[in-house]
């Protein structure tokens, strides 16, 4: 990537010019890196006359600024592409980073709403500057970083966001004025989750247009579509969640309220209609029995929790990888288990009931003793407790969904599917108690 030689002046310039940034945007953030440095500089003195900027300064702006980009290699497991050699003054190489994250938000237009997609970016853009400043040698493939073409002040507009944002744009316009299903077009959020998995390295860099993420299937362009035109054929399907317009969605998405609504509603129910109607009755042996059955209408209510999830994001599976559509699956097929076996085993309990103080003083007794129901409920409310246990101790939980190890991401699969935005964002001990 070569132009003619002019004076340049600083980094930003050098960095327009070995990219194709704008005149107006390096402006505009050379400026606000100054105030960014200035502001960051300002609140470490106290009223000291000084005449150079604090190295610690720009380390603090740089961790700052790429905080999102090193949680993203990491998730990725990728290696950042933030390289400082021995050979180079550390603090010029880190504003050169600054200065060309900057440079590529300043220049993103709408593609700014995709933080993902940015990382992306400046991921292979700061691969770029280390095999410029370098020996110009490109440090993954081996080959060098000399191309053809002509560098101006528009190329990367014209070569990065411009094709980008044409996918941005054909998919806005298939929500016909915000009247179509959302499952017929992707917004933001859709698109940027494909840069939450490896695959997005699919598009390669330069931009491979011919890449799955810029296909589509109607190649209307913008010289010669109108305003009011709409994008019509086959859409790529949703990433990870489709939004279906259903009143199910009260259920599913409060599902452990409800659940234990229905649960207490139906113990009170069975504690009122026995003997006195007394809270007391409940420690009878008989009611007791009894009131074990909501454990049953537990189960088929997350049989059913467990049949919205599949048929509410039909619409996503074509994108879905296979460990989701598994995970999607055995959890209809464990609740479909305990549906048809715990009435079962309460069926068989009422032939030989037990009594509550049998329940407890003899629970590590004679297991031929107890009731094939009472362990079948034992075994159910296992992963509950341990739900619980996660809830009292929220660090603990947040240690877990923030974890890269790919021991607790095999562990977490189950409970949960794989979180990138959310995570982590469970209430502190402190806010908790209070």
């Amino acid at each position: 990537m070569r132009k003619a030689r002019t004076k340049l002046n600083d980094i930003l310039e050098w960095l327009a010019s070995e990219f194709g940034f704008q005149r107006g945007n390096v402006a505009n953030q050379r400026e606000h890196i100054i105030l960014l440095l200035a502001n960051a500089d300002i609140r470490k003195r106290n009223d000291e006359e000084y005449d150079e900027l604090k190295p610690s300064t720009v380390t603090e702006l740089m961790d700052k600024t790429f905080k999102s980009y090193c949680s993203w290699c990491k998730y990725l497991h990728c290696k950042s592409n933030l390289r400082f050699p021995d050979v180079c003054d550390e603090q010029q190489l880190q504003l050169i980073y600054i200065s060309l994250y900057l440079l590529i938000w300043g220049e993103a237009s709408n593609v700014r709403f995709m933080p993902e997609c940015i990382c992306y970016i400046f991921h292979n853009m700061a691969n770029d500057v280390y095999g410029i400043l370098f020996s110009n040698v490109e440090a993954v493939s081996g080959e060098t970083y000399e191309t053809e073409e002509v560098i101006d002040e528009e190329s990367f507009l014209r070569n990065v966001i411009t094709p980008i944002y044409q996918v941005i744009r054909k998919e806005a316009r298939r929500n016909k004025g915000g009247t179509a299903s959302h499952s017929q077009w992707r917004n933001y959020d859709d698109l940027n989750e494909y840069f939450w998995s490896r695959k997005c390295f699919k598009i390669r860099w330069p931009l491979d247009l011919k890449a799955d993420f810029f296909l589509n299937s109607d190649e209307i362009t913008p010289q010669n579509e109108r305003l009011n035109q709409v994008t019509y054929g086959k859409s790529k399907p949703k990433t990870n969640f489709v939004e279906v317009r259903t009143f199910w969605h009260l259920f599913r998405d409060f599902d452990r309220m409800w659940i234990f609504l229905v649960m207490a509603f139906q113990a009170m129910v069975i504690v009122g209609w026995h003997g006195s109607g007394s809270l007391g009755d409940i420690f009878d042996k008989d009611v007791f029995k009894t009131v074990l059955t909501i454990f049953i209408t537990s189960a088929y209510l997350t049989l059913l929790q467990a049949a919205l999830d599949i048929i509410l994001n039909f619409n996503a599976w074509k994108n879905f990888k296979f460990s989701q559509i598994l995970r999607y699956l055995l959890k209809f097929a464990v609740a479909a288990m305990w549906a048809v076996l715990l009435p079962i085993a309460y069926s068989k309990s009422v032939q030989r009931p037990t009594g509550l103080v049998k329940f407890f003083s003899t629970w590590t007794g004679d297991w031929k003793d107890q009731s094939f129901y009472t362990y079948a409920v034992s075994f159910y409310v296992i992963p509950n407790i341990l739900a619980a246990v996660f809830f009292l101790v929220p660090p603990f939980r947040r240690v877990m969904e923030c974890s890269d190890m790919r021991i607790i991401k095999v562990i977490m699969w189950w409970a949960q599917p794989k979180l990138y935005v959310g995570r982590g964002m469970h209430e502190d001990m402190f806010s908790l108690f209070k």
